[in-house]
């Protein structure tokens, strides 16, 4: 803590909440809030309830956000002093403190971080968190004490509010006739939920990964139609992929592989992936992918659906473009469902961030929320 303590005396104290902390692009970089803000905005509990976080950007109902003060006792009680019992998908559960949910952030997967700070990053990401809630609770009870809730409350209720019910509802009605769906950063309460749900088990199997992984709530998981697929059939095969792919940068739960066989008798190889932020860890997985399948596969059907997290504006070494995804399938001898478009007429994501969010100099006002808004051509299916 001797670091921490060093750094908040003689940087992080001295800096302007606005253009010194929200707006500071390395802080976004190296997902020093935005990683325990993921973790801990919304934890997902054994029993199926939720536990929130005390800040502005959630659904965290209470009077303690109405001052700073309040807010500052609750965040310590939920950070310190509260115990969370998690499932990890396959009838595992684990009890641990809050804080402890908070992992380091590896410098093999986010490159801005420095060594020095990847060794100190679980307890810089609790300070720059902490820092993050104190911000918002501050200025929203600046700008609009006494109304600034019932705002909160409108878009919780519109957002968030059994949101996995509503997907399990979209799936089993709107895809009821797809003989596979990929799904990438699912919950254990989504998966809880999913199991549940009576329309969408009678059409799909879920299939988790024996590496689901219940703390991060960003897997990668695979749902086959029943009457497409003999379930009896399937294998989980992660391992043997992840054994082809070079380099250190995957997590638990990013990548599931699973083997099987329709009906018919015919064997697929079907991988969900879920790259990162800039898509950096799309290409060595997608080269080990092919390995994989020319050397212990290729008697299958290989199908994929990856969040590539490519960017159609890519520009520097710290994101991975279009246009040099589009090359290194074609290398792989792959081809994907957008064949050869033209990404600027496509996009499969359109993000348009608030001001209530880790980075303010990311933040895009109503009237541009198209303009410039995010879009680029990140999901595949190859």
């Amino acid at each position: 803590l001797d670091e921490i303590e060093w750094l908040w005396n003689e940087d992080i104290r001295n800096r302007q909440m606005v253009q010194g902390f929200l707006k500071d692009k390395s802080i976004g970089d190296k997902r020093l809030a935005s990683m325990p803000d993921r973790i801990t905005n919304t934890i997902h509990l054994a029993d199926g309830s939720t536990l929130k976080r005390p800040t502005v950007i959630n659904a965290f109902a209470g009077s303690a956000l109405s001052s700073t003060e309040l807010w500052w006792e609750a965040w310590k009680k939920f950070m310190f002093h509260t115990k969370v019992e998690i499932s990890f998908g396959n009838c595992e559960t684990k009890h641990q403190m809050v804080w402890s949910l908070i992992g380091p952030i590896p410098r093999s997967k986010y490159p801005a971080i420095t060594p020095e700070e990847q060794a100190i990053s679980v307890q810089l990401q609790i300070l720059y968190l902490a820092i993050l809630d104190a911000v918002f609770v501050f200025i929203a009870n600046r700008v609009a004490p006494g109304r600034w809730e019932k705002v909160r409350q409108n878009l919780c209720e519109a957002l968030i509010y059994n949101k996995d019910g509503r997907v399990c509802d979209i799936l089993a009605t709107s895809y009821k006739e797809k003989r596979i769906v990929f799904l990438q950063e699912a919950s254990a309460a989504f998966v809880h939920k999913a199991r549940n749900h009576r329309g969408l088990t009678d059409t799909f199997k879920i299939m988790l990964p024996t590496t689901f992984n219940g703390k991060r709530g960003q897997n990668s998981i695979i749902l086959v139609s029943r009457a497409a697929f003999d379930i009896s059939t399937a294998a989980d095969v992660t391992d043997k992929v992840l054994g082809h792919i070079d380099g250190n940068f995957l997590e638990a739960g990013d990548l599931f592989a699973l083997r099987i066989d329709d009906v018919g008798g015919q064997g697929y190889l079907l991988v969900s992936f879920h790259g990162d932020s800039n898509g950096l860890s799309t290409r060595p997985v997608l080269e080990g992918l092919h390995a994989a399948f020319v050397k212990r596969f290729s008697g299958n059907v290989f199908i994929a659906g990856i969040d590539a997290n490519t960017s159609s504006q890519a520009s520097d070494k710290f994101h991975h473009g279009v246009r040099d995804f589009r090359a290194l399938l074609e290398r792989q001898g792959m081809v994907s469902v957008w064949d050869k478009a033209d990404d600027r007429m496509i996009a499969t994501t359109c993000s348009a961030r608030t001001s209530l969010q880790m980075q303010l100099n990311k933040a895009v006002s109503f009237k541009n929320r198209f303009s410039m808004a995010n879009m680029s051509l990140k999901d595949w299916i190859l």
